[in-house]
């Protein structure tokens, strides 16, 4: 299916790559699909764009990849909502909060997305009991991985 990014302009979709939120996210409950879209030449951000509108996306990342340690526990209602049994088919992904300059730019790891990439059924988890910033900065880890 032929669909427009806010990023990429028009792009073809595989329908069945489309990921469903069905409570939507928190502050865009009207927007229940979104697909994954890779960023060109960029491995380590991508796109989570809307099919049902296109002016909405995010900018996402792999957490782990800025912060290694990073862990916390799914409610089991969130493990059943998500039919997840298997830690192997979820994806975990930060919402980027872009800045400018880019080193000045932050995720949040306070809510994370958890998508299970086999049923395609996603939610952006806020989590209760871990202490994470819903803005830690992308910048500070980058600096600590090149010095090791």
């Amino acid at each position: 299916m032929k669909m427009t990014s806010a990023y990429l302009g028009e792009i073809e979709v595989d329908e069945s790559k489309i990921i469903k939120f069905p409570s939507g996210i928190p502050g865009f409950s009207e927007s229940k699909q979104f697909v994954l879209l890779e960023l060109p030449d960029n491995p380590i951000f991508h796109i989570l764009q809307s099919a049902d509108d296109a002016n909405l996306a995010f900018i996402i990342t792999d957490p782990y990849y800025l912060y290694q340690d990073y862990s916390f526990e799914l409610e089991a209602s969130i493990l059943e909502f998500l039919n997840i049994k298997d830690r192997n088919d979820i994806a975990i992904y930060t919402i980027v909060t872009v800045n400018k300059p880019f080193e000045k730019s932050t995720i949040n790891m306070k809510a994370p997305i958890v998508i299970h990439m086999k049923e395609n059924i996603a939610k952006q988890v806020v989590l209760q009991k871990e202490d994470y910033s819903s803005r830690a900065p992308i910048s500070q880890p980058l600096h600590e991985k090149e010095e090791n």
